[in-house]
């Protein structure tokens, strides 16, 4: 498997090479690619990327005419021990990203994070920092821009035994700003897991998930954090859809 990506016009025709241009031709398997807009008419895109023989985290940067901007088959985010996987991209709102994935480096998973600029410098410690190193398993994280130049992170979280959700902003630098290993967004009993955010325009954000609380059938619930990591409505979540 190799990374590929097309630019369709407001009618749908595509408008590069037949069956797209090619983003990542490396050895082995390239995969789960995820998209984000680099301000400028074009687009950085991250990947799982196995050419090491383990899974890493490679970007790459295409102008609006296509063309790579970085290094050819694209730049390591992240190349730590093990395997990294599942990456989840916001743009930094300077051409370049902000990118989130599973991290397996110390025998269980947790969540990192790394920036790469308009030039495909990566601009934080070497193979991202820890969004939460926390007990047990953290997964399925989903990442927004926090509107000054750093990101939300939310992700399933098996610290306590049960699937609950957190989440952690992160500033321009790569400093987490909230509680170490993240805030606490739903802690209800049973499942909690998917979730999804954007941002509120003002440092904080909303955050969906899938839940389980009612045991019989999964629910759809949502919670506002605000720039601290506050929650704004309801203790665990207001309900979206109860059916």
């Amino acid at each position: 498997n190799d990374i590929y990506a097309q630019l369709v016009n407001a009618s749908g025709v595509a408008q590069r090479a037949a069956n797209g241009v090619g983003v990542c031709m490396a050895a082995n398997t390239q995969s789960l690619p995820v998209i984000g807009s680099d301000g400028s008419g074009g687009a950085v895109i991250a990947w799982q990327d196995y050419r090491s023989g383990t899974s890493d985290i490679y970007a790459q940067r295409l102008n609006g005419s296509g063309a790579a901007l970085w290094t050819t088959d694209g730049v390591s985010l992240c190349a730590a021990g093990n395997n990294q996987a599942y990456p989840a991209i916001s743009p930094d709102g300077s051409g370049g990203a902000i990118v989130a994935w599973q991290d397996y480096r110390s025998g269980n998973t947790d969540i990192y994070a790394g920036r790469i600029d308009g030039s495909g410098t990566v601009m934080w410690t070497p193979d991202g920092v820890a969004i939460c190193a926390a007990a047990d398993a953290q997964t399925s994280c989903q990442i927004a821009a926090d509107g000054s130049g750093g990101a939300i992170v939310a992700w399933r979280d098996n610290r306590s035994g049960n699937t609950d959700v957190y989440a952690q902003r992160v500033n321009a630098s790569g400093g987490v700003q909230w509680t170490a290993d993240g805030v606490v967004v739903c802690a209800a009993a049973n499942i909690q897991y998917y979730p999804g955010l954007i941002s509120n325009g003002a440092g904080g954000a909303f955050i969906t998930w899938q839940d389980y609380r009612a045991i019989t059938y999964p629910h759809i619930y949502a919670q506002a954090v605000n720039a601290s990591g506050e929650a704004q409505w309801t203790a665990d979540g207001v309900a979206v859809c109860a059916a």
